[in-house]
C-alpha cells in the first residue's frame, strides 16, 4: 500500500516539531544571523538551542515527558486470576518500524520497539495455544511491510507460521484498528504495541467498539538516577513522548478519540 499525501505532510509536519529539529532551527537561525554579522542577535538562539539540547539529554526531562503514557496500562500480567479466565483468539502486535536488508535476519531488519513489541506477543501467544498472533503495519519506503517483517522474524524464533496473520495494509494507528475490527469484532482481545503508544492505541481501537487488552512492551523510562550527564538515548526518548503528545492532540481533533474515553 503506497503512502498518501496526507500521510507523507503529518511526518513532514511532526518532525519539524520534534525536540532535535528545534534545536537545529534554533542553531540555523543562529548561523543566519552570523552570516547577517548581527552576531549579538545570534547569542539568543545559540543559547537557546545548547539548552534545550542539554535538557532534552538528560534522564530527568525524558522520564517527565514519556513516564505519564508509560504507566497508563500496567504490564500484562498472564498469571492473574482474570487474564487465567479469559479465552484470547487473537493477540494483535502493532506495526513499528523496519528496513530491508537481505544480508541480515529478519529480526535484525526490526527497529528496537518493534522487536520488543514482536516477542511481548509471542510471549502471550504461547500462553494461549489456540490464539493468532496477528501482525500488523504497512508498507512504506521499503518493499516489504512491517508485517512481513515481523511475521519472518517470529517463524525465525521458532513461532507456528500456522499461526500467524497479516495486516498489513494500515500505515497509522487509525487505520490498524479499522482493519483490527474485520477480524476481532466483539471479541476480547490482547493489544500489544510500545508502553507509550498504549494510550493512544487504546483509545483509537476502543473508538471502533474494539475491546483491547493492553499489554505494554517497550519501556523507555525505568527510573535511572540522574547524572546529569548528556545521553542520545533521552533525547530519542524525548522525541517518541513528543510524537504520542501530538498524536493524541491530531486523533482528538480528527474525532477519532475522546477525552472522556
Amino acid at each position: 500500500m503506497s503512502a498518501g499525501a496526507g500521510f507523507i505532510i503529518k511526518k513532514a509536519l511532526g518532525t519539524l516539531v520534534m525536540p532535535l529539529s528545534i534545536c537545529l532551527l534554533l542553531f540555523a537561525l543562529g548561523m543566519i544571523y552570523v552570516l547577517l554579522r548581527r552576531s549579538k542577535d545570534a547569542i539568543a538562539p545559540f543559547v537557546l538551542a545548547g539548552l534545550l539540547l542539554y535538557a532534552f539529554s538528560l534522564n530527568t526531562v525524558s522520564g517527565y515527558l514519556i513516564r505519564p503514557l508509560e504507566r497508563a496500562y500496567p504490564p500484562l500480567n498472564l498469571t492473574s486470576a482474570e487474564m487465567t479466565k479469559t479465552r484470547v483468539k487473537w493477540v494483535v502486535v502493532l506495526g513499528s518500524g523496519h528496513w530491508t536488508d537481505k544480508s541480515l535476519p529478519p529480526g535484525a531488519m526490526l527497529e528496537e520497539a518493534a522487536l520488543y513489541r514482536l516477542t511481548e506477543g509471542i510471549r502471550i501467544a504461547n500462553r494461549f495455544p489456540g490464539a493468532i498472533l496477528v501482525l500488523s503495519g504497512g508498507k512504506f519506503r521499503d518493499e516489504q511491510s512491517s508485517a512481513q517483517v515481523m511475521a519472518a522474524a517470529a517463524v525465525g524464533l521458532g513461532f507456528d507460521p500456522g499461526r500467524i496473520m497479516l495486516s498489513d495494509k494500515a500505515l497509522d494507528t487509525h487505520d490498524e484498528a479499522v482493519h483490527v475490527k474485520t477480524l476481532a469484532g466483539s471479541d476480547a482481545f490482547v493489544l500489544v504495541t510500545s508502553a507509550s503508544h498504549m494510550l493512544r492505541a487504546v483509545k483509537l481501537f476502543e473508538n471502533q467498539g474494539l475491546r483491547p487488552i493492553p499489554a505494554p512492551a517497550y519501556y523507555r523510562s525505568k527510573g535511572e538516577p540522574e547524572y546529569f550527564i548528556p545521553g542520545a538515548t533521552n533525547i530519542k526518548t524525548c522525541h517518541m513522548a513528543v510524537h504520542e503528545y501530538l498524536g493524541l492532540a491530531w486523533s482528538f481533533v480528527r474525532g477519532q478519540i475522546s477525552i472522556a474515553q
